[in-house]
């Protein structure tokens, strides 16, 4: 009787030479190939995280904030709630990136401000209308109210004619604080070439306004 202890060695002698050789290159490569993937994963995995130790935190929302504060007060004569144009908020934002914050989809804020070159913007930075735009300045809605207003028939006349009467903010205040007013609003949609003028516009008017919508950004954001 043939030992068992002999039998694994019968056959392994009684194989072929070639057959030998090409399962044991097989089994190497296969060893050889798993070792390579290991240390590629891993490699990935700490060339990762290096890059994301080495990128900047995202600076704090109220530095955010303070940096649109600090680059419209270097505006010449501005204030708190003046009608911004589309370079003020593109120079805002501007400086928020400078502080760490790659605000996403910057050009589409941007274009939500008024143009450069819009009736609005032109009026109100002369003389007589930035004493008219701050005195409408305070009351919630005035600024999307006077944009509507411009854009019906002779809209843009009524303007010139408010900014240049003494107490021509009071019809502003009129259509933004009181029922009648409101009431008004929404009649001037059914005149012609009118719109309600109560109406939201999704407009970035002011530096309230950009914040607000940089904050909303902000919070959805992934750090």
């Amino acid at each position: 009787m043939r030992r068992l202890i002999d039998l694994p060695h019968a056959t392994f002698r009684d194989q072929p030479a070639s057959r030998l050789v090409r399962g044991d290159f097989s089994a190497r490569w296969v060893v050889y190939g798993w070792r390579v993937r290991l240390v590629l994963v891993a490699a990935a995995f700490f060339f990762a995280r290096e890059l994301r130790a080495e990128e900047p935190a995202r600076p704090e929302f109220a530095a955010v904030a303070q940096a649109v504060a600090d680059r419209l007060a270097s505006r010449q004569d501005y204030q708190p709630g003046d009608l911004l144009s589309q370079r003020h908020v593109a120079g805002a934002v501007e400086a928020v990136a400078g502080i760490g914050w790659a605000v996403p989809d910057a050009e589409k804020i941007v274009a939500r401000a008024l143009a450069d070159d819009s009736f609005l913007v032109r009026e109100l930075s002369r003389p007589a209308g930035r004493k008219f735009m701050r005195k409408i300045a305070r009351h919630t809605g005035a600024y999307a109210r006077l944009d509507r207003l411009s854009s019906i028939s002779r809209g843009e006349t009524l303007i010139r004619d408010l900014v240049r009467q003494k107490d021509g903010d009071k019809l502003i205040e009129y259509l933004a604080t009181t029922p009648g007013g409101r009431n008004l609003g929404n009649m001037m949609a059914g005149t012609r070439g009118g719109g309600d003028l109560n109406k939201p516009t999704d407009r970035i008017y002011t530096a309230d306004d950009l914040v607000a919508t940089l904050e909303k950004l902000y919070k959805i954001q992934t750090p």
